[in-house]
């Protein structure tokens, strides 16, 4: 039995991984906002290196987004030096934002069911 791939994993596979990253992001910012999160932006900059930095209420988030084939390659998606790299501007923020909750979400989009998938971890300094 030959396995066939589904009309969006066909169009995914042409498409520049620099811009499967790009529509990764965009489809993130809209769930996101459509739950109510708003994009956190400092001088028309993002306020962190970071994909997103989004705020609601008294809870900020950063969300690094990846574009995997499969679910299982997409949790292995942030290397050692990413994670450093976020909890550092995790560091940042706590100190720029006393008072506020912050967390660190992995945004993954899939080129089939269930199409996109958030991992969430509570950051304690």
């Amino acid at each position: 039995m030959a396995h066939t791939l589904t009309p969006l994993h066909r169009l995914a596979k042409r498409l520049h991984p620099h811009l499967r990253g790009f529509m990764a992001e965009k489809l993130a910012l809209i769930v996101y906002m459509a739950h109510g999160w708003l994009p956190v932006y400092s001088h028309r900059r993002q306020l962190a290196q970071t994909d997103l930095t989004l705020a609601r209420g008294t809870t900020l988030i950063l969300v690094e987004v990846k574009y995997r084939t499969s679910q299982g390659r997409g949790h292995l998606a942030v290397r050692p030096e990413q994670k450093q790299r976020l909890e550092r501007q995790m560091r940042l923020l706590a100190g720029k934002y006393p008072g506020y909750s912050l967390r660190i979400e992995l945004f993954l989009v899939f080129p089939h069911k269930p199409f996109w998938q958030r991992i969430s971890h509570p950051y304690t300094p």
